[in-house]
């Protein structure tokens, strides 16, 4: 099996920052830039990403196991790691979204029922760890494929 010798170098000192997305690739690139580049992380967060992305810190009652497993990722990291600033990020057209029923949620527009879940659980983290900030965005393209990211109130 070949080796590589990359250029990167292990990271010393800790974060205090999680990101979680989905794992769609047509959003990776914009993701790894509006992360270090517009927020100015420079590669220094954790990052859980997941079909899905925050999706998995809802929907309790449907997908149990999923969910379960997603809360347990983010108490490790909350707790091992010092977690003081959650970042969650949406993106249009999510085909793990599409795979949920609708009936799940108060709209059937993709985006409202996005930006719905990103509501429900930032109280619900909130209530389990008091003390990290908790970001929502959102990520779409317009109509010659150019990524915006943009926050979301909540």
């Amino acid at each position: 099996m070949p080796t590589f010798q990359l250029e990167s170098k292990l990271k010393r000192g800790r974060t205090e920052i999680l990101v979680i997305h989905c794992g769609d690739y047509r959003f990776q690139p914009a993701f790894y830039e509006f992360l270090n580049g517009a927020l100015n992380l420079n590669g220094s967060y954790d990052l859980m990403v997941i079909p899905g992305g925050p999706l998995s810190l809802t929907l309790f009652e449907y997908l149990p196991k999923f969910s379960w497993v997603s809360w347990k990722w983010l108490r490790f990291f909350v707790e091992k790691h010092g977690i003081r600033r959650l970042i969650l990020i949406q993106h249009q057209d999510c085909a793990w979204y599409e795979t949920m029923p609708v009936h799940l949620h108060a709209s059937s527009e993709l985006r409202q029922r996005q930006e719905q879940d990103l509501g429900r659980a930032k109280p619900t983290m909130k209530k389990d760890f008091p003390n990290p900030t908790v970001e929502l965005y959102y990520a779409t393209w317009d109509p010659t494929d150019r990524i915006t990211i943009g926050s979301i109130p909540g």
